[in-house]
């Protein structure tokens, strides 16, 4: 029979699903790291959502921190229904699901009819792994972390970021402070000017996440991006990892061709569908 088991800290979670998840590491970075960085936090926050669908073993995961969307791996069929139960005792509304398109769905579907509503398929990404890099055609220009003196231009980017992807970007200072506390955020630059940045976060014990790459209009079609992206992948493989991870638009064809040139190999696909709460259009 399977039942959701869930978990008031992350050090739970993982005790229970580290190894499972980490069989497909690329794939499940996403909720992995969320957790890793929750369990090093001596304060949790309330109200996340730690669990496991599961029999005599592990089948599953899924994650939530509101007021954010539902995060779950592949799960198998019968399983929509028993965490959706869970989910309608826990939560009035949930604005999306993002997982495997059958999962996902299935698991909207679930919600829709105990709650209402409706939902809709929304972006499909491609998860994408990196072993080893391709340099792209050399462009003047170098890499560097990013200082508290870039901190506005990276908020302005990021609001730009999140107008052309339709992704949220964390656009309030503290995040983009604690990203430049850690060196994740990066920026490429010409003579003294910054004409393309990215973020490297999310570790896991093999690997970590390359993400919101902005560059912008003024400064696109040059190669800025492809030589931010490959420097700061190598400089993630230099430190240790035995891989990055990258989330794409797959309806973006220009993109997944830029990263695939740099060496990412596509290993899943996962989509938003975007949950509609009654009385919303």
């Amino acid at each position: 029979m399977t039942r959701v088991v869930t978990y008031e800290h992350p050090k739970d979670f993982l005790a229970r699903a580290e190894t499972w998840l980490l069989e497909r590491e690329a794939e499940h970075n996403l909720i992995l790291s969320l957790a890793y960085a929750r369990a090093a936090k001596e304060e949790q926050e309330p109200d996340v959502l730690y669990a496991t669908i599961e029999s005599a073993s592990v089948l599953g995961c899924v994650m939530r921190t509101p007021p954010h969307k539902l995060l779950i791996t592949d799960l198998p069929d019968e399983a929509a229904e028993a965490l959706t139960a869970t989910l309608v005792d826990l939560y009035e509304d949930i604005p999306a699901v993002l997982g495997p398109s059958g999962p996902a769905e299935a698991v909207a579907m679930a919600w829709v009819a105990r709650r209402g509503g409706g939902w809709r398929p929304g972006m499909e990404q491609g998860i994408y792994r990196l072993r080893e890099v391709i340099p792209p055609r050399p462009v003047p220009g170098s890499l560097r972390a990013a200082t508290v003196d870039d901190l506005d231009l990276a908020v302005e980017w990021g609001a730009g970021f999140a107008r052309d992807s339709g992704v949220m970007f964390p656009t309030k200072r503290e995040s983009v402070e604690g990203w430049v506390e850690r060196e994740d955020l990066h920026i490429w630059e010409l003579d003294g000017e910054p004409v393309s940045i990215a973020v490297a976060q999310g570790a896991t014990p093999g690997g970590a996440r390359v993400g919101y790459v902005y560059t912008p209009p003024e400064h696109r079609k040059r190669g800025y991006a492809s030589a931010c992206v490959a420097a700061l992948s190598q400089k993630v493989l230099d430190r240790g990892a035995d891989f990055c991870v990258l989330y794409t638009d797959l309806a973006n064809p220009t993109s997944n061709a830029i990263y695939q040139r740099l060496g990412y190999e596509l290993v899943a696909e996962v989509r938003d569908v975007d949950l509609i709460a009654e009385g919303q259009s």
